[in-house]
């Protein structure tokens, strides 16, 4: 038998990691093209070229190589692009119609490219509307302005309003891809994001969370990171001026509903000690917690401690089948509306799980309470 020598062993490895890190893009148009196209690595802020190819018989190609998740565009004539988020190894299709293209494309080979596709598509779905309010409110008269104003100003805000609850549900639902990055920041126009509220820094600091521990070298994972770190620290002070504005003055301890819709308030358990928690059915880390809160309630309930877990899970009934196939014997209720959270913003949660401790007199006594040091704060209270 042949002897394999290092050196061939060691092109054999080389030529394997090189074939496993290796992609390509593969374009088709339906109608007759030619021209060249561009490819570019995207990030947050600008792009950079990469590689062209010219279209031959309405065929492009595309190989390179990536080492972790990356967002692509591919640019053709006229401004037009299609964006792609790239993973190792993928071999992807490209099946273009008439323009404009991100309207009228198909992909294959790569599940977070054809997130990208519907983010996209949707969000260019919502700039023609607002364009189009636009230029029904620019050809008014001025004796127009005040009766047909006040109803079209309405209309562009549930417009964005409706794009920025597309975008929240969509990170909620896709917490662990790196497609949620994209949604996080995708724009209206040139100076406005889509989740443009101060309150959704949350998502920005829920999603970093879960991608540094899934892709903890990634380029955009840290870049996120060190984003919500900035952001936090620059509106801390503000956000919390902010949210305690826009709250109602009264009822500001949780009352909301159970699975079987009852109203229960924490105000209502005041003689106990209360560990009100944040959670989502979607979330992980918030899933991996619930042991943990299993054995504290079954240790200290007897003794007074009593758990009341908020849900922020958009699909209702997710979350009941979740409570009802876990057997959760807490208290189990849900925010009236997870994409505008009331208490979730009183309470200033920024990522998932998230706990906050009130003692017997209905006063919160902790915050940040998980895992072990929420192990110890109640080995404190009742074995004291």
């Amino acid at each position: 038998m042949k002897r394999i020598t290092p050196l061939i062993l060691a092109a054999a490895l080389l030529a394997g990691c090189s074939n496993e890190n290796k992609v390509t893009i593969r374009g088709t148009f339906a109608e007759p093209a030619d021209g060249m196209v561009y490819l570019d690595l995207s990030d947050v802020d600008h792009s950079t070229r990469v590689d062209s190819a010219e279209v031959k018989r309405g065929v492009f190609r595309f190989t390179t190589e990536v080492k972790g998740p990356e967002f692509y565009q591919v640019r053709f004539p006229g401004n037009e692009f299609i964006g792609l988020l790239v993973m190792p190894g993928e071999k992807i299709t490209l099946d273009l119609g008439k323009s404009p293209l991100a309207m009228n494309y198909t992909v294959n080979g790569s599940p977070g490219s054809e997130d990208i596709r519907f983010l996209d598509r949707q969000l260019l779905v919502t700039k023609t509307r607002l364009d189009s309010v636009r230029n029904i409110y620019s050809s008014l008269g001025n004796d127009d302005i005040p009766v047909r104003g006040p109803e079209l100003e309405k209309a562009f805000v549930d417009i964005v309003d409706a794009q920025r609850k597309f975008n929240i549900k969509f990170i909620i639902e896709n917490i662990n891809s790196m497609s949620a990055i994209q949604a996080l920041y995708q724009r209206i126009d040139e100076n406005t994001y889509v989740l443009y509220q101060p309150r959704d820094l949350q998502y920005l600091k829920i999603v970093s969370d879960s991608l540094s521990v899934r892709y903890p070298v990634s380029r955009h994972v840290r870049a996120l990171k060190e984003n919500v770190t900035s952001e936090l620290n620059r509106m801390y002070i503000d956000r919390m001026a902010s949210l305690a504005s826009q709250l109602p003055e009264t009822n500001t301890t949780p009352e909301l509903p159970d699975i079987n819709g009852k109203m229960i308030s924490v105000a209502s358990l005041k003689g106990k000690y209360v560990l009100v928690s944040f959670w989502s059915t979607a979330a992980p880390e918030a899933m991996n917690e619930l042991p943990l809160l299993r054995s504290l309630y079954d240790e200290y309930h007897s003794k007074g401690l009593e758990i009341f877990q908020v849900s922020l899970d958009p699909d209702v009934e997710r979350w009941k089948r979740i409570v009802r196939f876990e057997e959760i014997p807490w208290i189990s209720v849900r925010e009236a509306d997870p994409l505008n959270p009331v208490y979730s913003r009183l309470m200033n949660i920024t990522s998932l799980p998230a706990n906050l401790l009130y003692d017997r007199e209905g006063q919160i006594i902790n915050t940040n309470l998980t895992g072990r040091n929420l192990q110890i704060r109640m080995d404190q209270i009742f074995n004291k």
